[in-house]
């Protein structure tokens, strides 16, 4: 592969874990207005959810977030097993491929379910399909490793923005801050990028859902389908074993 074709490649990988941190917000956006306050891609939020709901001996609630915490782990540990031990030079391999293709095959068993009639009867079942595609994501953009970025907790993005904040105000007092955004490595913009598009991912989609919430469900399919028809249509990590 020429050098040319393969830094365009990593642009692409780049953008498209972007656009995974987009999917991973309007995610939770759903499973939260539509399937009774359960986050099902930040495990973090899901987890204070249920600690309060036990406090507070909220059945119902314990138990839609034990079951998007155990779809999570569930779609974990099958990423992990189809992804083993196979690494490529940037992190993106066929496996990755993959899995990302699995995850974009549950989203859409989700979107057709969750504007079907029988939508509120199956919600536990729709609550555990989304964490398991969400957990599957996590550990596909694991591996993947661009700039650190995880695509479905934005407190490591975050924090890696402010640390690259601090980083240029150490050195504002030795160039200007022209020569300093110039000489800013990608990963720091990338880094601030994933907390932008996570932001607008959480906001187009609590728009979507208020307003036409049968077109919400659809935008993550389109998004997690095109990423997966682009790295095949390209081979992305096709020289892995």
């Amino acid at each position: 592969m020429k050098r040319k074709e393969m830094m365009m490649h990593t642009h692409l990988q780049k953008y498209a874990t972007l656009l995974l941190c987009m999917s991973g917000g309007m995610v939770d956006v759903l499973g939260y207005l539509g399937l009774g306050h359960v986050l099902t891609a930040n495990m973090t939020g899901n987890i204070v959810l249920l600690g309060i709901a036990i406090a507070r001996a909220q059945e119902f609630v314990i138990f839609r977030a034990l079951l998007a915490l155990a779809g999570f782990i569930a779609g974990n540990a099958l990423a992990a097993h189809i992804l083993g031990q196979v690494r490529s030079k940037n992190g993106w391999s066929v496996r990755v491929t993959a899995v990302l293709t699995l995850e974009s095959i549950l989203l859409l068993v989700f979107a057709i379910l969750m504007i079907s009639p029988i939508a509120d009867q199956i919600s536990y079942f729709l609550i555990v399909l989304l964490a398991i595609a969400m957990g599957m994501q996590t550990t596909a953009a694991r591996r993947i490793g661009i700039a650190g970025i995880s695509t479905t907790v934005l407190t490591n993005n975050l924090a890696a923005v402010i640390e690259d904040t601090v980083s240029i105000l150490h050195r504002l007092r030795h160039a200007t801050i022209r020569s300093l955004f110039k000489e800013l490595p990608t990963d720091a913009y990338l880094r601030a990028g994933a907390v932008m598009i996570y932001l607008g991912g959480v906001i187009l989609a609590a728009l979507l859902f208020h307003h036409v919430p049968s077109i919400a469900v659809w935008i993550p399919v389109l998004i997690i389908a095109g990423v997966t028809l682009q790295a095949r249509f390209a081979s992305w990590g096709k020289t892995d074993a």
